[in-house]
């Protein structure tokens, strides 16, 4: 999953790595990072900012086969270091970036991107209807800044031989005497927080959007946490680890069992509480001082696709679902079953998949208060 502004990967025997364990090296890599050149605007090359995955072999090779093109990737790890590099670059360098759908609306704050008509990609029809009107890509008179491209969630990651499906759908569960000490929480405000109100105020529409008593009740949930928490992890390898040890009998961090499965350890599990969890987006954008601007909109429809959102969920640098819901139909049955992509169990007409959406939330900004007033309130939580 994603994290930390956050992928998937870990040593072995734990999964390869994650989004997170990607972020904390992001800044060393900054520097390394190739910097397209002022003078190389060729139509025939469409110059992408995403985070990684898109760059991988085979990923864009359709694309640039059915238009002829060359498709150059800049990637970068979190949110703030793509604001950084967007910012060292001179407008016009990128045609499109792949980005976090909360950090949209700091793009569009400095003119960066360019809104378009969300008809212009026939594939939406295809999308569950929480992706198609997502209020962090809303552009106003009908038009949007964003496509969604993939996602995946915050919630209960969990051993299942040491507790229950009936416990994980219950974010008060993390209370039960037998988890204290037993706790891996990733070491990021916006997610942890965003679950810890969705904890407090159940269901919310915007759990980002709270009053200052709201928020308050918020911080009293944490806290009352903290003796319960084992672990912060930087990135979600050590804890991983410590839940594969048998240290952690749960972590905050959605979708770990994913990897963890695909690792060989199936004793592991992970779900959205019934008061609700985060989901991560990434959307695909057109850059307004781009000088490709069609073919940036090509790129957006293409990345939309079913097929393609099916091998960007395998990449090798994290593992992620596809808004698409045909994506289904080019994944193996196992593949389905490990995303979530097969009939409810809970006897509904809809995938598991779809019950998860239903009952998340996308990740978003506060919206009352400054960022620093959370990240306050979380660096307390995280010093007890």
């Amino acid at each position: 999953m994603r994290g930390a502004n956050s992928p998937n990967k870990t040593d072995r025997p734990g999964p390869e790595l994650d989004r997170r364990t990607l972020l904390k090296a992001g800044a060393a890599a900054a520097g390394a990072l190739t910097v397209f050149s002022r003078s190389a605007r060729a139509a025939d090359r469409l110059r992408v900012l995403a985070w990684p995955g898109y760059e991988e072999k085979g990923m864009a090779q359709e694309f640039e086969e059915t238009h002829g093109v060359r498709v150059d990737f800049q990637t970068y790890i979190g949110g703030e270091q793509m604001l950084r590099l967007f910012h060292r670059a001179p407008r016009g360098t990128y045609d499109s970036v792949l980005l976090d759908a909360e950090y949209v609306r700091k793009l569009a704050a400095i003119d960066a991107i360019e809104p378009y008509d969300p008809k212009d990609v026939p594939e939406l029809a295809n999308y569950h209807p929480a992706f198609t009107n997502m209020r962090q890509v809303r552009a106003g008179g009908g038009q949007v800044w964003g496509t969604p491209t993939r996602f995946g969630f915050y919630a209960i990651s969990y051993n299942s031989d040491r507790m229950s499906l009936q416990e994980s759908e219950d974010w008060n569960s993390l209370f039960l005497p037998k988890l204290a000490g037993r706790i891996g929480v990733l070491d990021w405000y916006l997610p942890n927080m965003g679950n810890a109100s969705l904890a407090v105020h159940p269901n919310k529409e915007n759990p980002y959007d709270l009053s200052e008593a709201q928020l308050g009740a918020v911080r009293k949930w944490l806290l009352k946490l903290r003796p319960h928490v084992g672990m912060f992890g930087a990135t979600s390898r050590p804890v991983v680890r410590a839940m594969i040890d048998g240290d952690l009998t749960a972590a905050m961090i959605g979708d770990l069992d994913i990897d963890l499965k695909l690792a060989g350890h199936t004793n592991f599990e992970a779900t959205i509480p019934k008061q609700g969890g985060i989901r991560w987006q990434e959307v695909a954008t057109v850059c307004r001082q781009s000088r490709n601007k069609e073919l940036a909109l090509e790129w957006v429809r293409y990345v939309s696709q079913a097929h393609v959102q099916a091998r960007i969920g395998f990449a090798r640098a994290f593992k992620s679902r596809g808004p698409n819901l045909k994506v289904a139909a080019h994944w193996s049955e196992a593949q389905n079953r490990l995303m979530g992509y097969y009939p409810d169990p809970e006897g509904s007409s809809r995938m598991r998949v779809e019950t998860l959406i239903e009952r998340s939330v996308g990740r978003d900004l506060p919206v009352r208060q400054a960022e620093k007033a959370w990240i306050d309130i979380f660096n307390e939580f995280r010093k007890g």
